[in-house]
Parts: C-alpha cells; structure tokens; sequence
C-alpha cells in the first residue's frame, strides 16, 4: 500500500509539473501573442474604419486579420484539450494553472462573432464608437478579449514572488486596459474634446500639404459669409473662389446670391471679378491664366424653390436640386459663361440650352471645355468647343455623372457617378471610352481633382455626418484620409484644380458643427472621458502594484495602450507624455513604502494620464481647459485613484482574514 502511496503522488506531482512548471514557462508569452494578435487585428480594423477605407468593421480585407486570430485561438485551445483528454485529463486540466480562462475567452469570441452576423442583419447596428461597441455582440467582443488577454496577470497574481512572470504580466496588464477602454471611444488620442474648437465664422477656405500636414485658414470671411469653390490658377499664384452671404429663407440656409472673387495665393488681396444678380459660381482657369469660365444661375442656385426643372431631377456638384413635376416661368436654366480674370470686361455666355449646365473645366491644352448637363435627362458629362460650339455627350449611365476634371496630360477625365448606388471616382478616356472605376469604398467620393503629376486623385468623402478630404492612388490603391476631421466637413471643388501646382490642395472648411462643438458640451465631455479613462488605468495599476511589477512596467502599460488608440486616428503625439506620465509612476511606486505602492500606482497614474493628456494638447494644438480645471481634473482623478485602492486594499484584508480563519 506504501509503494502504491508514494507512486500515486509521483504521479499527481508528474501531473502538477506537465500543467505547471513545464507549460508555464513559454505559456504566458504563447498567450501574449494570441491575445496581441487579435487586439492588435481588431484595432487595425477600427483604423480602417476611422480613416474612411471601409463602413462596415466586418467586411474583408481589413477584418480578415482579425478572423484569422480568433481561428488560430480556437484552433491552438481545442488542440490543448484534445491532448489532456488523451492523456486522461478533463478538460479544465489542458491548460497551465490560472490559464484556464484562455479557452474560455476563445469560446466567448466565436459565441460573439456569431452573434454579431445576426445582429447586425436582424436589429442592425448603428455607424458610431457609442453603439458600435456597446450592442450585446459587440461587448461580448471585448468581454471575450478581456478574457483571453488577462491569463498572464491572473497567474502572476496567484503568484506574485515568481519574477519571470513578471513582463509578461505587465503586457497582459497593458492589453486588458486597452480593450477595457475601447467601448465609446472616449481615450483623448482618438476623442481629444479637451483640445481647443476652433470654429469658422462660415465656410472659409483652408489650405494644406498634400499629405495632410499645415492645414492653415487661407480665406476668412466674417460672419454670415461663404467662401467655397477655390480653385488655383495654372501658375499657383492666385486662387479663384465663389463668394456670398448667408440667406434666411428656405429650403436651405444657402446664399441668396454668389460671386467670383480672385485672391492671390497667400490669402491676400481679394476682390470680385464677376459681380451679377443671382448665382456665379464654380469658376475654373483657362491653361494661360487669362480666362475663367464659371456656372451662372438664378438666385439660390440649385436649390431654388421654384423654376424649371429641365429634363430630370438631376443632381449637380452640390446635391439634388429639385423634386420632378415642379417647372414654373420663374427660375432660369443654369449656363455656363466665361470672363476674363485681369478684367474688366464683360462676361461671355457659352451655353443657351434646355437643361442646366454646370462645373465647366478647361483641358490642358486649352481647347475644349468638359462639363455636365442635364440637357438630355439625368445629370451626364459633356465635352464643347472652348467658344461653346460643337457639343458631345461623353456619359450615357442610368446614374448621375457630374464634377469632371481633366487629367494633367488631356488623356484622361475623373469624375463621380452613382451608377452604381453609392457616388464613386471614375475614370475615362477623354473621348468617353475605358470608363473605369478609382474608389470603391462606402460613402459617396466626389469631386475628384488631380495631382501636378496624375500619379493620385484627391476627393471629398462623405459617409455618414462627416466629409473629409481624401486621396487615393490612380490604381485605387493607397487611400488616404487627409484631414480627419470629425466636427467639421472639408470639401473640393467640382471640377478639379483643387491641388495646386506646388502639391497644396485648397479646399473648404465648412459651418455648423455638430453638437459636441459646443464648448460647453466639449468641456463636459472631456472631463467625463477623462475620469473615465483615468479610473480605468487606476484599476490595471492597482492591481499590477500587486505583482511587485519591474522598473518601467507602468510606462509600459500607459505607452502600449495609448500607441494602440493613436493608431486608429494616426493620432502619435500623445505616446512620448503618456510614457513619461508612466514612468513618473514607476518612480512613484518605487520610493513608496509597502503599504503605500498600490495608492502611490492608483492615484499616481490618474493623475499621470490627465496631466500628460493635458500637456500634449496644450503644446501641440491648444489646450481649452483652464488651468484649474485641467489641476483639478487631475485631482479628482488622484484621489479616485486612491480610494480604489483604499477600497481594494480592504477587501483583499477581509478576504484573507477570512481564510486565515
């Protein structure tokens, strides 16, 4: 019976070593990567998102990285189990001590990822950080990367003398904060509300580089005034533009009246060229400088209440104009005319035909003129003489073909059609044939205009309630979002010359924000995200203080987590204080007494993320907040911070009294 005995603990002790000392050491870095990998592939799918290049989080390519992961996980967890179960182990045994979670967060994940396909085909999922991380599927997501991210910490805290678990209890510590922190969006990399709102008076006219840098206000108007339709002149020294005061009256809030104007480059030096009554608008250069063509229309322009409608409701550079079956004696078809831009002199009219005709632009060598009209019916492209003679259809889809711009050599002609569905670039040559589509993405892509070198097309991107400036290869590959502004909406010109001949892209910055542009919503909510983001940190640290963490783990976790956000908005500025505020805690930890290193890891880190928030934006785009309310947030998140750990403290005393008990 001895010998029975003692072969029976030699192997209930063979079983202890094969599921934990053997497993554990390269099982918690195993689970790092499984857990990195789909965190990571997850945010590479909210970057995709964020940056325009698709709607929807569950279409390929972008979230086929994330599938990828979530198979693997499943697949290396169903391994484990089928091992322990022939080696006559249940199955919560296939996995080392305190990672028995990990094929539970698997199971979590496909379980959500399941319900998501049905969810989102049956109640729908609204576009937005709020309810797109808050439906049911979607928190089973983050419950099920929480899961599968916490095993290293979980084990390092059932054991906390052992320090080669340390690290990788640290980045487990760094990935459960980050997806803890996803739902909302409220991390200040992605949602920076305590930054300054700059607010235009009315559209104005901005400038930037052709990668989105420098975006700088070129044209200010003044109350009640619009600037839009920039286009620059050939030689990249003057920028033509349509200006005019707001109206009062329906249906929109638009200009009762519009005029060319002509400033230099800079900004400076401003004064009309075509002053009439009703609508002169979209101007665009002759090659030589000398000439600037321009849609002239009644009062309200295509948003008129009442005239005729011509053949089709029609939709022009800026939105559907009318409803069909409304014509009256009233409004004037729209025409294209021409004037020169040296003046004075006066305008020329090149179109006298049923039908409204808009957004003519010059082809490089200057003999022709491409344009669209709705002369035969829906909105198509057109191509005439330059003294308007000699007129030809280039489109004939079932959709609407407007904001046609030439390439720079004249062979080719982008432009936007919705042929099929939503708006999207286009492609053709210029005699109408090898029509070929650029973009693809959600959302309608409009007004395209190329660059100095025809290697890429800049375009306006509307999805949902924003409208960026975007660009994108000639191929379609390499989509770019270059402003990435989510209170405010950019637009280009239709009919191109948008990017300047020194690589600027001149565009519109417009008005009526939504409502977190208010400062009193934007004050609110950042202090609300801030707390809240704070506290969360406050929670990891607290309990990581736990672990005897090694010098440098808090800048490692505050870095990883904000580096993670920053990359869903190409957002990099906040990383270098977030590591900084980090390792101002290492330090923290490391001079306090026992007793007081989870205080000194919950307050200090609160305190730590709002100030380092604060100073990044302070130094690089303006800080809103005053300096009491930015101290005093910081100070609301310190002493949150320490009564978490107050309270923790207590507990985990209570808890071992009891069992000591």
């Amino acid at each position: 019976m001895a010998r029975v005995a003692d072969a029976s603990r030699v192997a209930v002790a063979s079983n202890e070593v094969d599921r934990g000392e053997r497993a554990g050491a390269p099982f918690p870095w195993l689970t790092l990567l499984l857990a990195a990998w789909n965190v990571g592939a997850l945010f590479y799918v909210l970057w995709a998102v964020l940056n325009g290049a698709t709607r929807d989080p569950a279409a390929p390519p972008y979230s086929i990285p994330f599938y990828l992961g979530v198979l693997t996980l499943a697949v290396s967890c169903l391994a484990m189990v089928v091992r322990a179960r022939r080696q006559g182990r249940t199955w919560h045994h296939a996995f080392p001590p305190g990672y028995g979670i990990l094929g539970a967060g698997a199971v979590v994940l496909l379980v959500a990822l399941v319900a998501d396909l049905g969810w989102r085909g049956g109640v729908g999922i609204a576009p937005g950080a709020v309810e797109g991380f808050f439906a049911p599927s979607r928190v089973g997501l983050i419950v099920g990367l929480v899961l599968i991210s916490v095993g290293p910490l979980r084990a390092a805290l059932r054991s906390p003398d052992a320090s080669d678990g340390r690290w990788p209890a640290v980045l487990s510590a760094a990935l459960v904060l980050t997806v803890v922190s996803l739902p909302g969006g409220y991390h200040p990399a992605v949602s920076p509300w305590l930054e300054q709102w700059i607010r235009p008076a009315s559209s104005e006219i901005w400038v930037m580089d052709r990668d989105g840098g420098h975006q700088t206000r070129l044209i200010e108007v003044g109350d009640e005034m619009e600037a839009w339709n920039p286009v620059w002149s050939p030689d990249g020294k003057r920028i033509a533009y349509t200006r005019g005061r707001l109206g009062s009256h329906p249906p929109v809030n638009v200009p009762d009246d519009a005029d060319v104007w002509i400033a230099n480059a800079d900004g400076t030096g401003s004064r009309p060229v075509v002053q009439r009554p009703g609508w002169q608008w979209l101007p665009h250069w002759s090659p030589d400088g000398a000439w600037l063509v321009y849609t002239n229309e009644a009062e309200d322009g295509p948003w008129a209440s009442t005239g005729p409608l011509g053949f089709g409701g029609g939709y022009g550079p800026l939105g559907p104009g009318f409803e069909p079956g409304q014509p009256t004696a009233i409004r004037q078809y729209a025409a294209i005319w021409r004037v020169r831009a040296d003046g004075p002199a006066e305008p020329e009219r090149l179109t006298d035909t049923p039908g409204d005709d808009r957004a003519a632009a010059y082809s490089p060598d200057g003999t022709r003129l491409v344009f669209d009209s709705t002369r035969d019916g829906n909105t198509e492209l057109y191509v005439m003489d330059v003294d308007g003679s000699h007129p030809r259809r280039l489109t004939t889809s079932l959709g609407d073909d407007w904001g046609a711009t030439w390439s720079p050599d004249g062979t080719q002609i982008a432009w936007n059609s919705d042929r099929t569905g939503e708006m999207q670039v286009y492609v053709m040559a210029a005699d109408g044939g090898d029509a070929s589509a650029v973009t693809s993405g959600t959302g309608n892509h409009v007004a395209p205009s190329w660059s100095s070198d025809g290697s890429r097309i800049a375009f306006e991107l509307e999805q949902g309630d924003t409208c960026d400036i975007a660009s994108v290869a000639r191929d379609g590959s390499d989509l770019r979002n270059l402003t990435r502004s989510p209170v405010v909406c950019e637009d280009l010109t239709s009919g191109g010359e948008g990017w300047g001949p020194d690589g600027r892209i001149v565009y519109v910055r417009g008005t009526d924000p939504p409502a977190i542009a208010t400062p009193l919503v934007r004050e609110d909510l950042a202090t609300a995200a801030m707390l809240l983001t704070a506290i969360l940190l406050a929670l990891v640290a607290i309990v990581v203080a736990r672990i005897r963490p090694p010098f440098g783990a808090f800048a490692t976790i505050m870095g990883i987590s904000t580096a993670l956000f920053a990359f869903t908005t190409d957002n990099a500025r906040f990383i270098p204080a977030a590591i900084l505020g980090g390792l101002f805690v290492d330090v923290l930890v490391r001079l306090a007494p026992t007793r007081w290193k989870p205080v000194a890891a919950g307050a200090g880190s609160a305190a730590a993320f709002v100030l380092s928030a604060g100073a990044t934006v302070a130094l690089t785009g303006g800080l809103a907040w005053s300096p009491t309310l930015w101290f005093g947030v910081a100070s609301a998140g310190a002493a949150i911070g320490w009564g978490i750990a107050e309270l923790v403290g207590l507990l985990s005393s209570d808890r071992e009294h009891g069992v000591s008990t």
